[in-house]
């Protein structure tokens, strides 16, 4: 779940442009843009003589769009958790095979189940690729600046609109996925993140009224916003929130996974049910899967390797924090998004777009 301006101009540069459907000797993986490392892709390439090509989204409505409209000759997509239950439902993807892919076995089983329970119908259809959360990064100087004594481990830090009009002058961002930012409104009333209550879901929505005013932006792409120190305060997705640490190595920015709870989210490989080639999609699948791929793939992001003992190999200042290697002590206040109907999820967006545009 990462958009990168300059990731995603590498990983370009790695792949050629995507044919109209899928041709011998070569396999078509659709991605998030900036989401997978240039070296993975030559390697892939080099290890089986068989081409990667590339084709790339921004937003998981893209995406989930896209497969659902059948006949794209991709072998293999990479898809958001929330997304996987209704392209199940919509018959949009296959049982995905784990015989035919041996490094499934390493993946962390603690991490698959806690997304199995949350979402069931994917069981045999999706494998974990890159885990992540949903939290707060936050420039501490400017934040203490304005809220000498503010509440910086907790959801009230954006949510109370008493703290977001004083720091509306230096910028907040919040991510523009309104399943994500719902289940964090509603945990910061003490409500059930999955609850599908009319009444709990309009407190929820009054919460993010009631600091909408103070939002420069409803954004995806809050990568370059956070490196750039163009804003205070970002609700985001964790690869984003931590990029300024990880790869710039400045504590400006401090990323917390607020004490109310926060969301574990996975970007999952399926494989869409018209494609052409099982074997080759199962061959593509295992080698991302393979120790060095997920390191590559997890320093590249800066997201959670679904294999457990690469994420000690990424090697850089701060691959330490919780964040990163999700302990036992953190999952324990980490939830799921539990993936909507296609008519639930469409009122939400609905919902989400009038409170944008400030209806």
């Amino acid at each position: 779940m990462r958009l990168t301006t300059i990731a995603a101009a590498l990983a370009a540069a790695a792949a050629m442009a995507v044919p109209a459907a899928a041709e011998p000797g070569r396999i078509l993986l659709y991605n998030w843009s900036g989401y997978i490392a240039p070296e993975t892709v030559a390697g892939f390439q080099e290890a089986t003589g068989a081409r990667l090509v590339l084709d790339t989204y921004g937003e998981a409505d893209e995406a989930e769009a896209r497969l659902l409209a059948r006949g794209t000759g991709y072998g293999l997509a990479v898809v958001s958790s929330e997304t996987v239950g209704r392209l199940v439902e919509a018959g949009a993807i296959q049982q995905i095979g784990v015989s035919g892919i041996p490094n499934a076995a390493a993946i962390d089983q603690q991490l698959l189940q806690l997304y199995l329970d949350a979402t069931p119908r994917a069981e045999g259809y999706a494998l974990p690729y890159l885990w992540g959360t949903t939290g707060i990064a936050y420039d501490r100087s400017a934040v203490l600046e304005r809220l000498p004594d503010a509440p910086l481990d907790s959801w009230a830090l954006v949510f109370d609109p008493a703290n977001a009009s004083k720091l509306a002058d230096c910028g907040i961002t919040i991510v523009d996925s309104v399943e994500e930012v719902l289940a964090a409104a509603l945990v910061y009333l003490g409500l059930d993140p999955q609850s599908r209550s009319e009444q709990e879901l309009e407190a929820a929505f009054e919460v993010l009224s009631a600091i909408a005013p103070y939002v420069r932006s409803f954004d995806v792409d809050q990568y370059d916003a956070l490196l750039g120190g163009e804003v205070c305060l970002a609700v985001t997705w964790s690869t984003d929130g931590l990029a300024p640490l990880l790869e710039q190595g400045t504590d400006r920015y401090h990323y917390v996974m607020p004490r109310e709870g926060t969301n574990l989210w996975a970007d999952l490989f399926v494989i869409p049910s018209d494609a052409g080639d099982l074997e080759a999609s199962h061959q593509l699948v295992d080698f991302l899967l393979r120790p060095d791929s997920m390191a590559q793939a997890a320093l590249f992001t800066n997201a959670v390797s679904s294999i457990t003992s690469t994420r000690a190999e990424a090697g850089s200042p701060g691959r330490e924090i919780p964040a990163v290697t999700l302990p036992p002590e953190v999952r324990g206040r980490l939830y799921l998004v539990t993936p909507r109907s296609g008519e639930e999820k469409r009122f939400l967006d609905r919902r989400w777009r009038r409170l944008q545009i400030g209806m």
